[in-house]
């Protein structure tokens, strides 16, 4: 048992750490994109130059940012989800559903990991154009993202697994959408 208790904090601080720097890292994205928008604008506007740069770092950068905010959606379960049709279904074939979607998102972003890699590597010998900047950089969001949200949903998966099979007697319909509805 002690054991177990030890594995379990040792998971839980990786997440924590995985976490702390997957928000400092979408707050950094954040602040050096509008950071960046703002020195662009001011520039144009003030004194009639534009830096020419701006765009395409701006570009890379939101790349950057949709991978990580989405780890943190997918960490929330922040993600747009139809509940209404599943939330409607009885409880064992609810919680059988959502196995299988846990796995069919498991399988995608494992996916989109492995070829993420092989894209960054094909891409490591490209030039950005006005940075100069190795393109491997920016195609790295997709592995590093896709490992991240594949690490989220297989913790989820694992606490869905390990809330156990529904109770006879349990309703069939909780969804916040239903009651709201």
């Amino acid at each position: 048992m002690r054991e177990k208790e030890e594995t379990m904090k040792i998971i839980n601080t990786f997440f924590n750490v995985e976490r702390k720097i997957v928000d400092v890292a979408a707050i950094l994205l954040i602040a050096a994109l509008s950071i960046l928008v703002i020195v662009q604008v001011f520039a144009r506007y003030m004194f009639n130059h534009s830096i020419t740069w701006s765009e395409e770092l701006a570009r890379y950068l939101q790349v950057w940012l949709v991978m990580m905010g989405s780890v943190i959606l997918t960490r929330k379960k922040g993600h747009l989800a139809i509940d209404i049709v599943t939330a409607s279904l009885p409880p064992k074939v609810r919680y059988v559903t959502e196995i299988i979607v846990h796995i069919t998102v498991l399988v995608f972003f494992a996916i989109v990991a492995y070829y993420g890699v092989t894209l960054t590597a094909n891409a490591a010998r490209q030039l950005s154009p006005a940075l100069r900047l190795h393109m491997s950089y920016v195609y790295a969001a997709l592995p590093v993202g896709g490992a991240l949200i594949f690490l989220e949903e297989f913790r989820l998966f694992v606490e869905h697994l390990l809330h156990g099979w529904p109770k006879a007697g349990s309703k069939g319909v909780d969804s916040k959408a239903v009651k709201e509805a």
